[in-house]
């Protein structure tokens, strides 16, 4: 009775064929980097599409069988390439901290992301105290703060009556005359910058030697293709984090100490107390227009005056998102899901990819993305360690949000920049494009705007 292929009998070799000798030496002997690559870009240094291909087809005939069987072993393990992020774990709150406090290590912890969602979408992770039982991280979502002990019942009575946009100006408040914090530790945070720049460098230097030995039949003459499925991975993971945020409108403001004994003449660009309009509804919708400056900054000679070198972060959000948002949403899940596709499929067809390289991939790149998420999340530590960074409340509405804010903006002594303007004690005293201030890319590593460097003397 006959057998199946793979239950014949089978006798072992005794005096091996010159077909079967050569494809024992060509896996036995010595892998030499420098040629494998070599041989890729040999076979794409053509301008021909055409050529190309045959040199490829020429290459595959000279690979024997068990060469081959290592090659289609090496496509499939580099398969799994697009499923590293999955492996990085679910998004943390952490991670968003990173992105608001360091925009441009949140930037950085993306694109060590390799795909995955690093930001949550869930609005519990932001709204209850849990999501922000991170060491620095302040919950003040409808939470009473509790009065001082030594108030007398009238102030008890007139704190309970207080307006929650008056309560949650009080908590910014007291936060601000806290000294127990510090300063932040720019150096180890700027070290982890740099860490999460040389893991990326790692990442780029394996994918480039790894793609110039293989060559993909369907784009035979591309030498550069690891390098565009990854920063297209990379492009996708920050829309992705972007978007994932469960609210479509949210204001940052940064909140320092004002500097003392300073003047300021005229009142044209005060905000508060706003009067709202048809054309403003809110104070957001005033800022968002752009205020005229009327005054000049002055100090009095020999009156000495200093500016506070350290801040932290005021978030208002408001609840839900809107249309608009959410097809951004559906549209960055598709794009993520396209992408594994992409990936696999690149991968798979990759020929003549040598296991030697695939491992060098993986060993460097898998531990290279965890590197960045531990980097990110101690990032997120150091700047909470001695400081507490952020403050977020989540309100249902942009005119109880703008509420917030100018209950905020009027407190007295405090130094506040949103959305472009300098405020003081609810005046704006200058104004300057955010894209040409630094706290925009580097957080609070950036120093609160110096208003004294302003004033005229």
């Amino acid at each position: 009775r006959a057998h199946a292929s793979n239950t014949q009998v089978y006798t072992p070799v005794q005096t091996p064929t010159p077909e079967q000798a050569l494809a024992v030496d060509q896996v036995s002997g010595w892998f030499y980097f420098d040629l494998w690559v070599s041989r890729g870009m040999q076979i794409r240094n053509k301008a021909d599409t055409t050529q190309c291909l045959l040199n490829l087809a020429k290459a595959l005939e000279e690979v024997e069988v068990i060469s081959a069987a290592e090659y289609n072993g090496a496509a499939g393990a580099l398969a799994l390439l697009p499923t590293v992020g999955a492996l990085l774990g679910a998004p943390t709150r952490e991670m968003w901290i990173v992105f608001k406090l360091v925009p441009v290590a949140g930037i950085l912890a993306m694109f060590l992301s390799l795909g995955a969602t690093i930001t949550p979408s869930d609005v519990g992770e932001y709204e209850s105290g849990k999501a922000f039982s991170y060491g620095g991280l302040m919950p003040t979502v409808r939470a009473e703060a509790a009065p001082d002990a030594n108030d007398n019942d009238s102030d008890v009575d007139s704190f309970q009556n207080m307006s929650d946009a008056r309560r949650f100006a009080n908590e910014v408040n007291t936060r601000a005359a806290d000294d127990s914090g510090g300063d932040v530790q720019h150096i180890k945070v700027w070290a982890g910058v740099g860490l999460q720049c040389i893991l990326i460098a790692i990442m780029l230097i394996a994918l480039w030697y790894a793609q110039r030995g293989a060559v993909v039949p369907w784009w035979c003459r591309v030498w550069g293709w690891m390098y565009f499925w990854y920063f297209l991975v990379a492009i996708t993971s920050i829309f992705d984090n972007i978007v994932a945020a469960p609210f479509t409108q949210s204001w940052t403001l940064r909140v320092a100490r004002g500097p003392t004994k300073i003047r300021y003449d005229g009142t044209q660009s005060r905000l508060t107390p706003f009067v709202e309009d048809r054309r403003f509804p809110t104070i957001i919708d005033r800022l968002k227009a752009g205020i005229n400056l009327r005054h000049h900054i002055t100090i009095a000679d020999g009156d000495p005056t200093a500016y506070s070198r350290t801040c932290f972060y005021v978030v208002i959000s408001v609840q839900g998102i809107s249309s608009r948002h959410a097809l951004m949403q559906m549209l960055s899940r598709i794009s993520s899901v396209a992408m594994f596709a992409f990936g696999t499929a690149l991968f798979a067809s990759a020929t003549l990819m040598s296991i030697s390289a695939a491992l060098m991939l993986l060993c460097l790149v898998l531990p290279t993305a965890m590197m960045g998420r531990v980097t990110a999340m101690w990032i997120a530590a150091e700047m909470n360690k001695t400081n507490k960074s952020i403050i977020h409340t989540v309100v249902k509405s942009k005119k109880e949000a703008g509420e917030y804010m100018e209950a905020i903006l009027e407190l007295e002594g405090l130094q506040i920049e949103t959305m472009g303007h300098i405020i003081l004690e609810g005046n704006v005293i200058t104004r300057h494009h955010p894209l040409f201030s630094a706290a925009t890319y580097i957080g609070l590593l950036a120093k609160p705007y110096n208003l004294v460097r302003e004033a005229i003397k």
